[in-house]
């Protein structure tokens, strides 16, 4: 198997009801490229039903968006052609979330208060998307969880993969001076494969992020960052990008901690 592919990483994704996401792709992030117009497909679904008011009591709808007001339990799936949005079974919102389209949200997903999805989310069944945590353009397969203040960019997360409080997921590598100001061709996220330099063709590339896998508090992942099922992130730790194997634990020793005896 290719340490690239994305049954590398995602062991139970016969279980995830959208992995045709996932058909005929060399190259696991290929998926990043793929998801908005993936999840613009979902939300057009033929004989997928239009939200009643009934259906959205408790949300906001706009060009473009929803924006929950008070506690939202989705009773059937239906889509909000108008934001781009798709809402299925048991999907349950908090107050002062906001949702652009296109997103699909899956069954059982739970969005908390203050969450924010910048579009081209997909949502998998029971996942959580918690209080202050920004997600763009990334996939939650089943039971992943955000819980707390993450930040999750042009990511995928695997089935039962969780993120620590504060944990952040960067899309985004250093840029130079005429790169930030549009001159010249930006440059795409490159990542060691077995010995050679593979272009990812993406200029936003955050993390894959195994089944189970689990990145501690306040961690941060370079763009480009592969971690294999099973994986521990330590907390605080600074992850550099690249592959790493299923079952590892990743940390980093950038700072000490001392404890003597305090002045008097």
């Amino acid at each position: 198997m290719s340490v690239t592919a994305a049954t590398a990483y995602f062991l139970r994704l016969a279980e995830f009801p959208h992995r045709e996401l996932f058909d005929g792709l060399a190259h696991v992030w290929e998926a990043v490229r793929d998801l908005e117009a993936f999840t613009q497909c979902l939300v057009e679904e033929p004989g997928l039903p239009e939200g009643t008011e009934s259906d959205l009591r408790g949300l906001r709808v706009e060009d473009g968006l929803i924006a929950s007001e008070g506690l939202f339990l989705a009773k059937r799936r239906f889509r909000v052609a108008r934001a781009g949005v798709r809402i299925e079974v048991g999907v349950r919102i908090e107050p002062g979330v906001v949702v652009k389209g296109p997103s699909v949200l899956c069954a059982g997903a739970e969005l908390r208060h203050g969450a924010y999805l910048r579009g081209s989310c997909l949502i998998g069944p029971d996942a959580i998307v918690g209080h202050a945590t920004e997600v763009k353009n990334s996939l939650f397969l089943n039971h992943a969880d955000a819980g707390h203040f993450a930040y999750v960019g042009d990511s995928l997360l695997g089935a039962g993969a969780n993120l620590g409080a504060g944990a952040k997921l960067a899309n985004l590598q250093l840029r130079t001076e005429e790169e930030k100001r549009g001159k010249g061709k930006p440059r795409s996220i490159r990542i060691r494969v077995e010995g050679q330099s593979l272009d990812t063709g993406l200029r936003k590339f955050g993390a894959v992020v195994g089944d189970d896998a689990e990145v501690g508090c306040n961690a941060v992942t370079s763009p480009g960052t592969l971690l294999g099922p099973g994986c521990w992130v330590t907390p605080n730790a600074n992850v550099p990008k690249g592959i790493y194997p299923p079952a590892h634990l990743i940390r980093s020793e950038a700072s000490r901690v001392e404890v003597t005896p305090r002045p008097r």
